[in-house]
């Protein structure tokens, strides 16, 4: 019966917890704002096409090192460049052996089309778009564990081959299918013609053979999420050739115009001289910058910024902080600051899916010869996923409050000597200290000592008459 018992508690006990957890949903997996890397692009294409130049032709082999640059940042919630694209494109295999030159795009958040486009629009991200010898492009998007997503392009071209000769294995030359296969989006890519204003000044644009959502707000410098508010449509449809769009403009009731691209409305200080300026689409840190006659480098110090953050639509930077003291931001750690050392005192990388040893020493800042000399590699070795690789660095001592220097105590002073003889001291019958540990006995005291040692003695008699009395 016992043992039944402990049965049936045991079975009680483990029902909950396996009822629990078949119960339990699986996580879901997080999801950006539905932006693919075909829309990517697709997006760059158009802008492309706008300036006048050929589309790039997308290449398996840059499709996936962009995915894997993605997951990898993703991954570790980069903010930066992985560095060296060009490397690792050929080290993939493209341009069979050639001279590689190629540049590389990327945001972080939950951005639209529009918003990512509209980081990419300063100087160094508009290569892929005006460079004319860039000639290939692949994408890549990936979600990080915190929900935020990664958008990554590539654009390259070979030094010995004319654009549109060279094909990477497993490609077609011209083919710009997105990756996973087509999606039966036409490829063709028109420019758009700007339309004239009506007899009442209104704007309504014709669409064409190959004209996007994208490439028709380019054009009329308006956002996507614009022609879907003043046609009543969504971006999800698909455009007809021969619809009519409307197009809103500075002279459209109810339509605040965009700030045009280039055009940075200042702000005026405040009362303390305190400058700041809200970010609007299509601005970068080079012109604001500009116009405020301050350089990147004080907006980036004054924001806590680095050059390669991308700038938010609506954010806030401070230009000029005026009479008030700016609180200082914290320096984002390193690398190698993030360590932590391991039950046995040193330091590991984990090893994540697509890195490589060159990636791992370059995001460290050790050279490559060491880390691999460090774990017994070679250049041919091959990393495994969750593998450890010892680091033999030294984490930077992180910054701690200097303590001022110390309070000085005052120290007794000793009265200077006199003329006058002192008496001679008289030894004292008890010094101060002393009766203060150890308090003289009260006269009461000895009686009860005497009383106590009576009994015990009467008391011993007692016993010792009475035991002789047994006898």
């Amino acid at each position: 019966m016992r043992w039944l018992l402990l049965l049936a508690l045991l079975a009680g006990g483990l029902y909950p917890a396996a009822g629990a957890w078949a119960g339990r949903p699986q996580a879901p997996v997080a999801q950006g704002s539905g932006v693919t890397a075909f829309d990517l692009i697709i997006a760059m294409n158009t802008l492309r096409v706008s300036y006048g130049l050929p589309a790039l032709i997308e290449d398996p082999i840059i499709n996936a090192i962009a995915q894997g640059t993605a997951e990898i940042m993703a991954a570790n919630q980069m903010s930066s460049h992985i560095g060296d694209v060009r490397g690792r494109l050929a080290a993939a295999g493209y341009g069979g052996g050639a001279t590689v030159w190629a540049t590389e795009n990327f945001a972080v958040g939950d951005y639209s089309i529009d918003e990512i486009m509209q980081i990419w629009s300063d100087e160094a991200h508009m290569l892929p778009a005006v460079i004319p010898a860039y000639c290939n492009v692949g994408a890549g998007v990936a979600t990080s564990a915190n929900g935020r997503t990664y958008y990554v392009l590539q654009a390259a071209y070979t030094s010995d081959k004319a654009c549109g000769e060279y094909t990477s294995v497993g490609g077609t030359a011209g083919s710009t299918n997105p990756p996973g296969g087509s999606t039966g989006v036409s490829q063709i890519i028109v420019p758009v013609k700007i339309a004239t204003p009506d007899a009442d000044g209104k704007i309504f644009h014709v669409v064409e053979a190959g004209q996007s959502f994208w490439s028709i707000a380019i054009a009329y410098k308006i956002t996507i999420r614009d022609i879907e508010t003043w046609n009543n449509i969504s971006r999800d449809s698909k455009l007809l050739i021969g619809q009519r769009l409307f197009i809103p403009g500075s002279n459209t009731e109810g339509y605040a115009t965009p700030t045009p691209v280039g055009m940075i409305l200042t702000s005026t200080p405040d009362p303390d001289g305190k400058v700041v300026h809200t970010v609007q689409a299509y601005q970068t840190l080079t012109t604001i910058a500009q116009a405020y006659g301050v350089t990147i480098n004080t907006i980036l110090a004054l924001n806590g910024l680095q050059v390669d953050w991308p700038l938010l639509i609506e954010q806030k930077l401070i230009i000029d902080p005026g009479s008030a003291t700016p609180s200082p931001t914290p320096r984002p750690l390193t690398p190698i600051e993030k360590l932590t050392p391991e039950s046995d005192g040193k330091y590991y990388h984990t090893v994540s899916s697509g890195e490589t040893l060159s990636w791992i020493a370059g995001y460290y800042g050790v050279s490559l010869s060491d880390l691999m000399s460090w774990n017994g590699l070679t250049g041919s070795s091959i990393l495994l996923p969750e593998q450890k690789l010892l680091l033999q660095v030294t984490p930077p001592a992180t910054e701690t409050a200097t303590p001022g220097p110390p309070t000085r105590t005052a120290t007794a002073t000793r009265p200077p000597a006199t003329l006058t003889p002192s008496p001679s001291p008289r030894p004292p019958s008890s010094s101060p200290t002393a009766a203060a540990e150890a308090p003289a006995a009260a006269p009461g005291s000895t009686i009860v000592w005497l009383v106590i040692i009576g009994l015990v003695i009467g008391g011993s008699l007692l016993v010792v008459g009475f035991g002789r009395k047994k006898m």
